[in-house]
């Protein structure tokens, strides 16, 4: 394993893991929401972005976190190992809520953490599901050949985070 792609939807714990795994297995860890975002409220036109994922996806080595799903194919693609954090909503509306409170107390910045809680953001981690699951479903079946890992849960997490 030399190219993860870590998926899910926010909230999941994406990030934690790749960390966590990046120390592990010492894989640069490339967090697409830091890629993408310019600033606080900017982020980089689609073209923009694909140049500067078309060098990441070219490197040896790497774990890539995040969703964006209109490159997942091209980054499946180039990952020899898919793992997808596919926890249920509750849990990751309510990690969502807790990091944006600790962010707000703490006053730390932290890609990923909002400035503000949006009513469109909440509902886009709540009907996530509903509508990308069966889109990413589909993209996982049709690259059947790759090491695909789906977790459910925080022990299945746990669990493979002692595997690697």
């Amino acid at each position: 394993m030399k190219r993860i792609l870590i998926i899910g939807s926010p909230g999941s714990g994406k990030s934690t893991l790749a960390v966590q795994l990046s120390k592990q297995l010492d894989l640069p860890v490339v967090h697409l929401d830091k890629l993408n975002w310019k600033g606080d409220k900017n982020t980089l036109n689609s073209i923009e972005f694909d140049k500067v994922l078309e060098k990441v996806l070219k490197q040896d080595k790497w774990i890539i976190d995040g969703n964006y799903g209109r490159t997942l194919r091209k980054r499946i693609e180039h990952a020899d190992t898919i793992i997808w954090l596919d926890l249920p909503r509750l849990i990751r509306v309510y990690r969502i809520c807790k990091r944006y409170i600790k962010g707000k107390i703490t006053k730390s910045k932290v890609y990923g953490n909002p400035i503000q809680l949006e009513p469109g953001f909440l509902s886009f981690v709540w009907n996530f599901n509903r509508t990308n699951r069966p889109d990413i479903l589909n993209i996982l079946n049709e690259n059947g050949h790759k090491e695909i890992i789906i977790l459910k849960n925080q022990t299945e997490i746990d669990e493979v985070k002692k595997q690697f």
